[in-house]
């Protein structure tokens, strides 16, 4: 039961994460380097709700920033 609660715990997090982003979409406008990566510092400017654990939960090959795939998979599954 508990693996089951923290499974849902987990599911509404990147819910609530992913929900974020699809409330602006502003990528480039956050890719203030415009090198088609964001680091938390970035992404923040843009999404001042974003804690580090979000940004973890959106950086899905683990390489310390959220590409644009990354970031418009989020929006997909947001339904933005």
């Amino acid at each position: 039961m508990k693996n089951y609660l923290a499974v849902l715990s987990t599911a509404g997090f990147l819910f609530a994460s992913t929900a974020a982003i699809a409330a602006t979409g502003d990528f480039e406008k956050a890719d203030a380097n415009a090198d088609g990566e964001l680091t938390l510092e970035e992404g923040m400017v843009v999404h001042s709700d974003w804690t580090e654990d979000a940004f973890k939960a959106l950086d899905t090959d683990a390489n310390g920033t959220v590409s644009k795939q990354e970031y418009d998979a989020a929006k997909m599954k947001s339904g933005g």
